[in-house]
C-alpha cells in the first residue's frame, strides 16, 4: 500500500491557549512533523470550554488527515458529559504524546506543606481554589469534602492561568498539570499532594490523594484526534510519524516533554487508546454522579 500524505496542509487546532504546555508542544510537534516528513503543518488555538470549542468544530471536519485536534484526554473523556452534541465516539483518536504532572499546589510563603496543613487553615481563611475546567473543579470539591472544609471555586482559563491566579493572590491553591515546575523549582510554590496515581516528579515523597484516602485521580495525557471515520491507514501513518518524533533523544518536542512532563513521553495508540478513552468516560460519569448524591 502506498504511503498517505495529505492533499495540502494540515491543520493543527490547539484546544487550548497561547503559551502554555498544550500550546508549545503542539506548536512543536507541528514543526518537526513538517521537518520529517515535508508536510506543512499549520497550528492555530481554538481555546475555551475544556477544549471542546475546538472539538465541536473538529467532529464537523472531514476525516481526511486534513484537520487534526491537540488537547489533553479530558476533552474527551469527560467534557462531552457537558455537551449535548459531542460523545467520545465522535472522534478517532490517534496518539497520546506525554502525561500530566497534577498536583494541589500552594505558594511558599503560606507554610502550608501537606493537605493537612491546607485543612488547618480553612478554619481560620478562606481557601480559593483555582481551576481551569468542570473536571478539576469538581475535584477540588471532592477533595474539600474529604477534608471537610469550604472552598470557592476560581475559574481560570487553562493551566497557566491558574498559577497566575495563585501567585497574584487571587487565590490559595490551585491545580497544576505541570507547567508549575519552574514556579516549584524557583521555590515560589509548593506541591501539597500529588494527584496522579503516583508521585509526581517534582516531589517524589509526597503522598498522592488516594494514598491520603481521597479516591481521586485527576491525570491525563496530551492527544491527537480527528473526526470519527478516519481510514486506518490515514491514522496510522500520522501515528507513526508522532511517534517517531516523540522517541528521538534530539527531538525538541521530546525534550520538551522530558523537561516539563517528565520522565518522557507516552504514546499510546490504535484500540488501546479508544478503550483507554471511553473506559475512563464511564468512570468519570460514575464520579459525576457521586459527587450530585
Amino acid at each position: 500500500m502506498a504511503e498517505w500524505n495529505p492533499d495540502g496542509p494540515i491543520r493543527l487546532w490547539i484546544g487550548y491557549g497561547a503559551g502554555g504546555g498544550t500550546d508549545v508542544q503542539g506548536r512543536t510537534l507541528a514543526k518537526e512533523i513538517e521537518a520529517k516528513r515535508g508536510w506543512q503543518v499549520i497550528p492555530e488555538n481554538k481555546a475555551g470550554d475544556d477544549g471542546t470549542v475546538m472539538s465541536a468544530q473538529l467532529k464537523t471536519e472531514e476525516p481526511d488527515g486534513q484537520t487534526l485536534g491537540f488537547a489533553i484526554t479530558t476533552t474527551y473523556d469527560f467534557a462531552p458529559m457537558n455537551s449535548d452534541n459531542l460523545s467520545p465516539e465522535d472522534f478517532t483518536y490517534i496518539t497520546t504524546t506525554a502525561g500530566s504532572q497534577m498536583a494541589v499546589l500552594a505558594r511558599a510563603e503560606s507554610g502550608w506543606k501537606t493537605l493537612d496543613d491546607l485543612k488547618a487553615a480553612a478554619a481560620n481563611e478562606q481557601i480559593v481554589w483555582a481551576n481551569w475546567g468542570t473536571q478539576v473543579e469538581a475535584g477540588a470539591e471532592i477533595v474539600a469534602r474529604s477534608l471537610g472544609i469550604d472552598v470557592n471555586h476560581l475559574r481560570m482559563k487553562g493551566g497557566r492561568g491558574t498559577l497566575n491566579a495563585l501567585v497574584s493572590m487571587d487565590a490559595n491553591v490551585a491545580w497544576g498539570g505541570g507547567v508549575q515546575k519552574p514556579l516549584v523549582e524557583a521555590g515560589e510554590l509548593v506541591i501539597l499532594s500529588s494527584a496522579e496515581t503516583g508521585p509526581v516528579a517534582l516531589a517524589p515523597d509526597m503522598p498522592t490523594l488516594m494514598d491520603q484516602g481521597i479516591d481521586l485521580n485527576l491525570g491525563y495525557q496530551y492527544i491527537i484526534t480527528a473526526p470519527a471515520g478516519m481510514p486506518d491507514e490515514i491514522r496510522e501513518e500520522i501515528g507513526s510519524v508522532i511517534a517517531e518524533i516523540l522517541v528521538d533523544p534530539e527531538s525538541e518536542t521530546r525534550q520538551f516533554i522530558e523537561k516539563q512532563y517528565p520522565p518522557a513521553p507516552i504514546v499510546t495508540q490504535g484500540d488501546d487508546l479508544r478503550e483507554q478513552i471511553l473506559s475512563t468516560y464511564e468512570a468519570n460519569v460514575s464520579m459525576m454522579k457521586a459527587l450530585a448524591e
